[in-house]
């Protein structure tokens, strides 16, 4: 054999060890790309909080139908990256933007639609007032329990005694924050002032620490009214024994009588069945004038307050009394001024106390010719006053 022959085998050799060697390395590449293990899916969902006006509206996301949400609730989205945003209701106009959405974190937006038709208009109106009530609710909640922290004494206001009343009120002298106002009765004032004292003394408190502002009322008439009921008795009730009739008995009465009978009928209530405070007034129309009787209506926003929703959870009812009455006639009208009390009842639980009503009523011809009252703050403790009879 030549070595022409030999050195050509050699090549031929050479040349498929090298073909062997490529194939080789590209089966094994293939083998560790397939066992290598994969990537995780990347998210398709993301969380989207809107915010806006209005608080209600229909929402779609890259045309997929969301349906009606609520601003400020959290809704998961079933896409990432860019979007389009389409939010709509009817009498507003549609509002449609481009948007990014992450799956890493929740996603927010601020849309507001722009009311087109007095409805819509009338929604946002309504909407932002609640707002601004819900915020000045909560600056006022705020700022009473920092000044109730501050000053115990506010919790105990106001106190209305036999002898003496105690309000809250603008100071008259600088360096303090608020006035404690005393009323004290022409003819009995050393006794209500000494009473006063002893009051303050007895709960904590030293006058000397308060800007005290004092008044001197009018004696109080001796008004004949029911003996005032005792924490025993009031305890001893039972639910059944308090009558809360539909309509009120309309008959004959003097008009201190009728203005007593009013005060009484529109503090008895029923909470499971009446729904909120304002409706005994509207029971009450039948002892009003035709006039007066026409611009009672039910209230747009109904009072419902913390004792109401307890006592209409025990299925209890009001009892009320007067504890305190004064009146004066003037060309045929009677002008009554009156504390109502009451207490909620329940079987087989303590009796419930709310500060007094202060209600006035005008009676004339037989008939409530006007009224007006104010109610304590429900949300502060009225336990201490004089409605609740450990107090007297």
């Amino acid at each position: 054999m030549n070595d022409a022959t030999t050195t050509n085998k050699k090549t031929l050799t050479f040349i498929i060890i090298a073909v062997v060697l490529v194939i080789s390395g590209l089966v094994g590449a293939y083998f560790l790309a397939v066992g290598k293990p994969q990537a995780p899916a990347v998210p398709r969902t993301a969380e989207l909080s809107i915010t806006g006006s209005p608080r209600e509206f229909n929402l779609k996301v890259n045309g997929e139908d969301y349906g009606r949400v609520k601003a400020g609730e959290t809704v998961t989205i079933n896409a990432t990256g860019a979007v389009e945003l389409v939010a709509s209701r009817e009498g507003f106009a549609d509002v449609k933007i481009p948007w990014q959405l992450s799956s890493a974190q929740e996603n927010g937006v601020h849309l507001s639609l722009e009311p087109q038709t007095a409805e819509a208009k009338a929604i946002v109106a309504e909407e932002q007032n609640l707002a601004n009530e819900a915020e000045a609710g909560e600056a006022y909640v705020q700022e009473a329990e920092e000044a109730y922290k501050n000053y115990p004494l506010l919790s105990e206001l106001p106190y209305l005694g036999n002898r003496f009343e105690v309000y809250q009120g603008l100071p008259d002298k600088q360096g303090y924050e608020f006035g404690v106002y005393l009323h004290v009765y022409e003819g009995t004032e050393d006794a209500g002032r000494t009473a006063f004292n002893v009051w303050m003394k007895d709960h904590g408190y030293d006058p000397a620490d308060y800007n005290v502002v004092e008044e001197i009322k009018p004696a109080k008439p001796s008004a004949k009214l029911p003996e005032l009921p005792t924490r025993s008795a009031l305890s001893a009730l039972k639910v059944d024994s308090i009558k809360v009739n539909d309509k009120p008995e309309v008959k004959e009465r003097t008009a201190d009588q009728l203005a007593q009978y009013f005060g009484l009928y529109t503090a008895t209530w029923e909470p499971k069945e009446d729904g909120y405070i304002e409706y005994s007034e509207l029971r009450a129309k039948p002892l009003m004038d035709k006039k007066l009787a026409d611009t009672v209506e039910e209230p747009y926003k109904p009072t419902i307050t913390f004792n109401w929703q307890v006592s209409q959870t025990n299925r209890g009812r009001s009892f009320p009394w007067i504890q305190s009455y004064e009146s004066s006639t003037e060309k045929g009208a009677t002008k009554a001024t009156m504390e109502v009390c009451w207490a909620w009842v329940a079987n087989d639980e303590d009796p419930i106390f709310d500060a007094p009503r202060q209600l006035e009523v005008t009676v004339k011809e037989g008939k409530v010719q006007e009224y007006y009252y104010e109610d304590g703050d429900p949300l502060v403790d009225q336990s201490g006053t004089i409605c609740n009879p450990a107090n007297r």
